[in-house]
């Protein structure tokens, strides 16, 4: 795999991105939107379990992202730049990695800002490392930007594909939702350390590691579809 053709690809839709700041803005106003509505209603729950907390969080990343990531494939799609990425010199490997790259840089931008407004709006009250738990939501998200790039183009063709895509990530996502927001629970509300919650991260990240493979392995039948 050659880094500098896939840093190139993710460069150029980050600069692209840059310009017009489309789904970044749009990605912002509904994470930003999620959190106001659920400090409003589920607040007072939140304040008296706070490991409802961790749940709320993710499902505003999970919806954001749902929205938003599918996106890397669709503008080229809606540009008719799609079957000229795939006659680049790049293998289907680069071309997914990349994507995936332009993909991470928007949600960790996302959680960058999210993260500390959830805790605000929330009066969450925090018992362990925030570094620890927002390391925690990035490998979490990173899993989430590794399978949301390599499905998005399964739908890609489809009448309904913003509505597919959901239903195609919400199970496969499954697994890693749940242990990342036991992890985010033990740190945020147990106090709990990094050695403590290694058993969860070892998980996240085998998910991460076998889905990027299945990925790389399967990707190149998607863009032929």
């Amino acid at each position: 795999m050659g880094l500098k053709a896939v840093f190139n690809l993710a460069s150029k839709d980050i600069r692209a991105e840059l310009r017009t700041k489309h789904t970044i803005n749009f990605m912002l106003l509904f994470s930003g939107l999620a959190v106001i509505f659920f400090s409003r209603i589920a607040g007072n729950y939140v304040a008296a379990a706070p490991e409802m907390g961790a749940g709320l969080l993710w499902l505003v990343f999970l919806f954001t992202g749902m929205l938003g990531l599918g996106r890397a494939f669709v503008k080229e799609k809606e540009l008719g730049t799609f079957d000229g990425l795939k006659l680049t010199p790049m293998s289907s490997e680069e071309i997914l990695a990349g994507k995936a790259i332009y993909n991470l840089a928007l949600m960790l931008g996302i959680q960058s800002i999210i993260f500390p407004l959830f805790i605000i709006f929330f009066d969450f009250p925090i018992q362990g490392s925030v570094a620890l738990a927002f390391g925690v939501l990035t490998l979490g998200n990173l899993s989430f930007v590794i399978v949301s790039s390599a499905l998005s183009t399964l739908v890609l063709n489809a009448r309904a594909r913003e509505l597919l895509l959901p239903v195609i990530l919400l199970p496969v996502l499954f697994p890693v939702i749940v242990t990342s927001v036991s992890a985010l629970n033990r740190v945020l509300v147990g106090g709990e350390g990094f050695l403590n919650i290694l058993g969860e991260i070892k998980i996240i990240l085998a998910y991460a590691v076998v889905m990027s493979v299945i990925a790389a392995l399967t990707f190149d039948f998607a863009l032929e579809e």
